[in-house]
């Protein structure tokens, strides 16, 4: 067995509802436990369209909640419920991707066209931060451009998820957190995608492979040496709360569902204790 524990940097600084993804399973982890330290959450909510639960913490200003998770490293793989397409425009190809990826490798069988459309991906992005994530500002995910575009792990992984998606494959965001080696502790907020298709390996890190030069991407999931967790699937989660509706990009630590922080991630350090 092993565990994954999550804590928030500093405490919360306002009275209010606070969220923590229920971990899922994978390939990789079957949860056998989730204990928690300091507060316990008061019920489970789901989003508003069932797909992502998530702990709900009521808690005073100076709360300090921890999450303890206990798995297996052998799972059984997500859910069927993981890969079906939402209606989500962090999800949703835009038709000018559509005639991209489509174009890009035509005439191909789908094992061979999905680790060549991942390919096609990498080569277009340089790690760096933008001042909006790729497609936050659109109804839909766009097509790729000439050239290196800036990204994280987000922008990387959401195109691809999009990208894939529109080929028809099923294709899922997976967010947890990476902790680096040699570093004890490492803030939260990691992605990745898992892909289910016959002949194909289902998970990808396009992102670690272009943030260390490593420019052919393979179905490996740790380029960068460390140990990861997943905490959620997709993106655009949108949860019911006492001050209306907040919709977050992904779920990856604490998040404030009201109170002075509403909307906003909290900073969540993830270490391994086994």
């Amino acid at each position: 067995m092993s565990q994954f524990e999550c804590h928030l940097e500093q405490p919360v600084i306002s009275a209010g509802d606070y969220l923590f993804p229920v971990p899922i399973n994978t390939f990789e982890q079957k949860i056998m436990q989730v204990a928690f330290e300091g507060a316990e959450p008061v019920d489970i909510l789901q989003s508003l369209d069932g797909t992502t639960s998530a702990y709900r913490f009521s808690l005073q200003a100076g709360g300090t909640p921890a999450v303890r998770m206990t798995y297996d490293e052998a799972g059984p793989g997500l859910n069927e419920d993981h890969f079906i397409p939402r209606n989500s425009r962090f999800e949703r190809p835009s038709q000018a991707l559509v005639e991209q990826v489509c174009q890009q490798f035509p005439e191909m069988d789908l094992p061979l066209r999905i680790p060549r459309i991942i390919q096609f991906i990498g080569d277009h992005f340089e790690y760096g931060k933008r001042e909006i994530a790729l497609g936050d500002d659109l109804e839909s995910m766009p097509a790729l451009e000439c050239g290196l575009t800036s990204g994280t792990c987000v922008d990387m992984h959401t195109v691809a998820v999009a990208a894939l998606r529109a080929l028809g494959v099923e294709a899922a965001y997976v967010m947890g957190g990476h902790v680096a080696t040699p570093k004890p502790n490492w803030p939260t907020g990691h992605c990745w995608i898992n892909v289910r298709h016959p002949g194909v390996a289902h998970h990808w890190d396009i992102s670690h492979h272009v943030q260390y030069g490593v420019r052919d991407i393979t179905p490996d999931l740790n380029p960068k040496p460390g140990r990861r967790f997943a905490l959620s699937i997709g993106r655009g989660h949108i949860f019911g709360g006492a001050d209306g509706q907040v919709e977050f990009p992904a779920l990856s630590g604490f998040h404030a569902l009201s109170g002075e922080q509403k909307g906003q991630k909290l900073r969540t350090i993830g270490h391994f204790s086994a």
